[in-house]
C-alpha cells in the first residue's frame, strides 16, 4: 500500500465521507451534491427511475451552498452537511450563522423542489450535520458538544437532532468516519 503525506483540510475531510458512502452502497446512501473547492458547476442531483443522476437544482455562481448532501431513499432521510477542517472553524460565530442559514435555505429548496425526479423525496426527514477532523478519538464527545451548543445558539432547531461526522485517524494513519448522535458514536452511517 502506498503511504501519502498530506495535511488535513476541509476537502480531504469531506472526501473521506464521500468515499465511505460509495464503498458502503448496501447502506443505501448516495451523494446528491458535493461542493469541491475547485470543481464542475454546482448542481444537486437525484436518481431517476433507472438509478441515473439527473439535475434537479443548480446553484447561482456566487450563491451559498452546503458542502455535502447525502440521501437515503430506503430510510427516507437526507443529510445536509456543512464541513470545515477543524471544530474551531465550525463553531466560530460568523461560520455557524452562515451554516445555519445554508442548512435552512437548502431545506427549503429540497422541500419545494418541483422536479419530477425529486417529488417522492420532498417529505423525507432532513437532518442537519457538521463534519470536521480531530486528532484524537477521545476529543470527539467534547467537540461534538461544542458544535451542538453553537448550533442551538444560532438555530431554532434542537442540537440533539444533529448527526455529526468526525474524521479521525486509526492506528495505521488511515482516515475514518465517526458518526455522532447525541446518543453516541457509530462507525456505520445510521440514523
Amino acid at each position: 500500500m502506498t503511504n501519502y503525506d498530506f495535511t488535513i483540510n476541509e476537502e480531504i475531510a469531506r472526501w473521506v465521507t464521500e468515499v465511505y458512502v460509495r464503498q458502503h452502497q448496501k447502506l443505501g446512501w448516495w451523494v446528491a451534491f458535493t461542493n469541491p473547492i475547485a470543481g464542475p458547476w454546482k448542481k444537486i442531483t437525484a436518481l431517476n427511475g433507472e438509478g441515473v443522476p439527473v439535475e434537479i437544482y443548480r446553484f447561482e455562481r456566487e450563491g451559498e451552498r452546503p458542502d455535502l448532501i447525502l440521501v437515503n431513499d430506503r430510510l427516507k432521510t437526507i443529510l445536509i452537511v456543512e464541513a470545515k477542517d477543524f471544530v474551531q472553524k465550525l463553531i466560530a460565530e460568523d461560520q455557524m450563522i452562515k451554516s445555519v442559514r445554508v442548512i435552512e435555505e437548502i431545506t427549503s429548496i429540497l422541500k419545494n423542489c418541483p422536479s419530477e425526479h425529486w417529488l417522492s423525496r420532498k417529505d423525507y426527514k432532513i437532518i442537519s450535520s457538521f463534519l470536521w477532523y480531530t486528532e484524537n478519538d477521545a476529543d470527539i464527545p467534547a467537540e461534538d458538544k461544542l458544535v451542538r451548543s453553537s448550533f442551538e445558539s444560532h438555530s431554532d432547531a434542537d442540537g440533539d437532532g444533529l448527526l455529526n461526522i468526525v474524521i479521525t485517524k486509526d492506528k495505521d494513519g488511515n482516515l475514518k468516519n465517526n458518526f455522532v448522535r447525541s446518543s453516541g458514536i457509530n462507525r456505520e452511517l445510521e440514523v
